[in-house]
């Protein structure tokens, strides 16, 4: 990061970076709580205990969404009171809008889970899901070197390759689905609950690219 002499003599509010990471954390609880939902749905074969574990990973999704709107709540009522800030106003707006979609995208497919009574996640969710939280994992350390005013082009790429083997994943399921004998009802259900897994890890990737954007424009 350049040196600004402006900084020495208008100290800059520094209270977004822990906003930023508070917010990527909820990011990252909500895709292990997806990760978790899958190992415990997959460890009983009750259809009745299956159905609580359902309700009950669906009302913790639901509760990290909404802790992570508040987050993003405060960081624009910083924003609103804040003299100085790190770095561009829009630009900060930005990024908390699109760590808050990834975590809407992970709230959405908790609940589609739960309108169509998944009690037997498809094939390979939990792979999908690991790759998820690797992806969420990364793009919390990126915020926690961003603090430190320090490089993240190391996670940046780590969130980019993961994205890329997700987007693999989602190629090879999509196509043995439409392979299968399943019927339409199925094959639409399987195939609505793979493209919010896809359309997860799509967001933590578009999140990544954008700081990286105003860390290289901040120098």
């Amino acid at each position: 990061m350049r040196f600004n002499f402006l900084d020495l003599l208008l100290p800059r509010e520094t209270k977004f970076f822990d906003l930023f990471s508070e917010h990527a954390a909820r990011l990252l609880a909500g895709a292990r709580r997806l990760r978790e939902l899958a190992a415990e749905l997959e460890g009983v074969a009750a259809s009745t205990d299956r159905h609580d574990i359902l309700k009950a990973g669906v009302a913790a999704v639901k509760e990290i969404e909404r802790q992570a709107d508040k987050l993003e709540e405060k960081i624009n009522v910083a924003l609103e009171e804040s003299f100085i800030t790190p770095f561009d106003r829009e630009d900060i707006h930005t990024i908390a809008s699109t760590v808050d979609n990834a975590i809407d995208a992970t709230k959405a497919l908790a609940i589609k889970l739960d309108t169509y009574g998944v009690l037997e996640l498809p094939p390979r969710f939990a792979e999908f899901a690991d790759l998820i939280v690797d992806c969420a994992q990364s793009l919390a350390e990126a915020f926690d070197r961003m603090k430190k005013r320090t490089s993240i082009s190391v996670q940046a790429k780590a969130v980019s390759e993961t994205e890329k083997k997700a987007d693999l994943l989602f190629s090879i399921v999509i196509g043995d689905l439409f392979k299968s004998e399943k019927g339409a009802v199925e094959i639409i259900r399987e195939k609505e609950v793979y493209e919010g897994l896809e359309e997860i890890a799509n967001c933590i990737n578009s999140a990544a690219k954008l700081i990286r954007r105003v860390m290289i424009k901040q120098g």
